[in-house]
This record gives C-alpha cells, sequence and structure tokens, in this order.
C-alpha cells in the first residue's frame, strides 16, 4: 500500500550528491487469500520520475514482466505521492497530482486499459499542497487515507463496491506531523501506520468500524532508531511491516493475530543497497518487497525480492530501466492474473 515525496526527492536525491545520502519510503494490499498460491498472482509495480511523471510495470505469476515501463497517463498533472491496491481484478491508484485534493483511478486486470484520473468527491478532505495518500481494499471497498503536506490531520474517505464515496472525509486523529501514511488490509481488518517525528504510529480498524488506540510499534517491536518510511502487508492474520530509519537500514517485523509482535530484524539481503523508498504487497501468501535504489553511478533503480512463505527471502534482482528515468518513489499492490 505506498507514498511519494517529489519535493523530498529533488531535495535530497537531486541536490545532494548520491553518496552522500542515506536513504529515506508505502505499501498495498491484494486482496488474496492467504491460501492462494503465488503464481496465480500479479504484482504491479508504480513508480513516480522525478519529472512528475508514473509509470506502472506487472510482474506475472511465472516471474516474467513485461518488455518495458508503460505509461500511465495523469492529464498533464505533476505526481507527488502515490499508493495502489488490488480490488477484485483491478488495481486501484489513489494518487497526489499537482497540489490539493487526491485523485483516483483504475486500472482494469480484463484489458490492461486505464481510467483517467479523478478528483475523489469527498468533501473537506486533505487539499494542502502535495497530499499524502494510502489506500487498501476490504470486502469490496476503497479505504483511503490522507493527509495535507504539512498537516497534522489524519483523514479517511471509503468508496462503497457500486463505486459511490462517502460525502465528507473524517478526521481519525492529529500528529504533530505527517511524513508519511501507510495501510493494508489484514484479515477482516484495515490496519494503518503513521510516521509521525521519526516515530511509527500504528493503529487498526475493526470490522466494526471501530478504531483501536495509536501505539509506537517501536515500543513493541524494538527500535530501530528514527524512522523515514514505512511499507504495510496483511499476509492471512498478521501484519508485515517494513520499515526504513534514516540510516537506510531496511527493518521487518510481523504483529501475530494474538497482538504479539516478533521484534523487527535487520532485511539482511537488502544490507549492501542503499534504498530510498520502500513499498511490499501481499502476492499469493508472500510478501513481495520492492525499493527505489541509490546506486553507486549517482542513479536510481528498482529492485525486489520476495520473503517466501517459510520465512527465506530471495536474493533481490533488478529491474530493468526501459522507459525509466530517475525514479523516485516506488508502491505495490497484487491483483489475480490478468492483462
Amino acid at each position: 500500500m505506498t507514498a511519494f515525496d517529489r519535493r523530498l526527492f529533488h531535495r535530497t536525491v537531486l541536490a545532494v550528491p548520491a553518496a552522500a545520502l542515506a536513504g529515506a519510503g508505502l505499501g498495498a494490499l491484494a486482496t488474496a487469500a492467504a491460501a492462494a498460491a503465488p503464481a496465480d498472482w500479479d504484482s504491479h509495480f508504480l513508480v513516480g520520475q522525478a519529472n512528475g511523471e508514473l509509470r506502472h510495470r506487472r510482474r506475472r505469476g511465472d516471474g516474467s514482466m513485461g518488455p518495458t515501463w508503460d505509461d500511465v497517463p495523469t492529464a498533464a498533472g505533476t505526481l507527488y505521492r502515490v499508493s495502489c491496491t488490488g480490488l477484485g481484478p483491478d488495481l486501484h491508484v489513489v494518487a497526489a497530482l499537482n497540489s490539493g485534493t487526491p485523485d483516483h483511478a483504475v486500472r482494469h486486470g480484463a484489458d490492461g486499459s486505464w481510467t483517467e484520473f479523478t478528483p475523489i468527491p469527498s468533501q473537506a478532505g486533505p487539499a494542502t499542497g502535495a497530499v499524502h495518500v494510502a489506500a487498501a481494499a476490504l470486502n469490496g471497498e476503497l479505504h483511503v487515507f490522507g493527509a495535507s503536506e504539512g498537516g497534522t490531520a489524519l483523514q479517511h474517505t471509503v468508496r462503497a463496491a457500486d463505486g459511490t464515496w462517502l460525502p465528507r472525509w473524517s478526521t481519525l486523529r492529529t500528529f504533530g506531523t505527517i511524513s508519511q501514511i501507510a495501510t493494508t488490509r489484514v484479515g477482516t481488518t484495515i490496519d494503518t501506520a503513521v510516521v509521525s517525528g521519526g516515530v511509527l504510529r500504528h493503529a487498526i480498524r475493526r470490522s466494526d468500524g471501530t478504531w483501536t488506540g495509536w501505539g509506537n510499534i517501536e515500543t513493541s517491536a524494538g527500535d530501530i532508531g528514527y524512522v523515514n518510511r514505512v511499507a504495510l502487508a496483511g499476509i492471512g492474520s498478521q501484519l508485515h511491516v517494513v520499515a526504513l530509519n534514516g540510516s537506510g537500514e531496511v527493518y521487518h517485523a510481523v504483529r501475530r493475530a494474538d497482538a504479539t509482535w516478533q521484534q523487527f530484524r535487520r532485511a539482511t539481503v537488502l544490507s549492501q543497497y542503499r534504498p530510498f523508498d520502500v513499498a511490499a504487497a501481499n502476492v499469493g501468501g508472500e510478501m513481495q518487497v520492492g525499493i527505489v535504489n541509490l546506486d553507486a553511478d549517482g542513479g536510481q533503480s528498482v529492485k525486489y525480492t520476495i520473503r517466501r512463505a517459510d520465512g527465506s527471502w530471495q536474493t533481490v534482482a533488478t529491474v530493468s530501466s526501459s522507459n525509466l528515468t530517475a525514479p523516485g518513489t516506488i508502491a505495490m499492490g497484487a491483483t489475480p492474473i490478468g492483462r
């Protein structure tokens, strides 16, 4: 379920030599059952470029990929942040284009076509600057979370299965600052995380629509230092948290069904890389993790790994850069095999 701060990207990646950068990070969830076979699911990579354009690439269930990154039409809008999630056969995308109200579009799984991005019609929502966005799907509904750039209020709206939206956004709570939002489905609930002042907060929307309190994940799962970015993936009844700290290190923790935590552990498969952004998705019961890496030559590339159901990690692979220049963010989702 994922977000992109293009302004932060320009300030850090473009204005500072790559060798001086440590790193910085969204997440998405397919509506897959935990028992589904990974070969029956496609994963989707969405990447925002430094020039404000959006690209898409699909990894098929057999591990193959399309020949190039596809352009995603944004009606001349400048992309700042993006999140995506699978909903049935389709990929739903929420983005901050230019400044103001978040926009929504759909990639149809049947033929690979895209709808136009249109503003989310719910009123009184986040509308200032490059809005933070995150999206998750549950029971045919699309849950969208947002916060104005530089704002303190976390807001929420829902797109019903019939395509209608709630009349107004609701404010869930306020934080000192909000620098990122991530969300995912976990069983019958929606888990949401907020990065606020380097602290990783987490709460759960229960199936009856009520919320738990907001806790500090590091208090339960171990201190990993200042948190820059986070990605979430729900697999069965477990929440997987992938966090990128201020030193550019990627950590992974799991919240079990009984509310206990498997402590943060360094994702050593990524230890030789310098991620700027991170995303994750449940793809047929396995977690795929994607990063935007700051390469030794000063460029950026997209890489990914897979955490298998047995807890082992696959060797990191690089996604070819055909039709991709200067990636600055990454979001991931999953859908049943389509086009």
